[in-house]
């Protein structure tokens, strides 16, 4: 059986994916189709932050009228604070992670995922080169004909 990455979160041979993180995934290469790369370049810190300022804010307004101003006076103090996260959150240091999607088996799947670029390329080479060694026809016939 060829090998083609052999590394301490994925193994790829010629006819099977491992992905070895939390739990451990095998993918046939036979039933992968449009393998695809995808990269999600945010942590989701600030954007969460920014979403509780704009429910937040308005959700203020509300029940100082409506409640009581302290209750108004808390959630305001709270849409604020969200504010200053998000505002912070924003020089933070983005963690991209990249993501080896594919049909597998009628369904789109991640098969592999990494945050560490130059582990994600090898793998997706050696996935590449996998995946073009891979004969789909068992039995072709002959179209030789005489």
């Amino acid at each position: 059986m060829r090998t083609y990455y052999r590394g301490p979160d994925a193994l790829i041979t010629q006819d099977r994916l491992v992905w070895y993180d939390d739990i451990t995934r095998t993918y046939l290469i036979r039933d992968l189709r449009t393998v695809g790369i995808v990269q999600d370049g945010s942590t989701g810190r600030r954007r969460a932050a920014a979403v509780a300022a704009i429910v937040l804010g308005p959700a203020a307004a509300v029940a100082w009228l409506q409640v009581s101003p302290v209750a108004g006076a808390v959630l305001g103090f709270l849409a604020f604070a969200a504010v200053i996260i998000s505002v912070t959150a924003a020089p933070m240091r983005t963690v991209h992670v990249r993501q080896l999607q594919a049909h597998y088996r009628g369904v789109v799947t991640t098969v592999y995922e990494s945050a560490d670029e130059r582990v994600f390329n090898q793998v997706t080479r050696a996935l590449r080169r996998s995946l073009e060694d891979y004969p789909r026809t068992r039995h072709a016939p002959d179209l030789a004909a005489a």
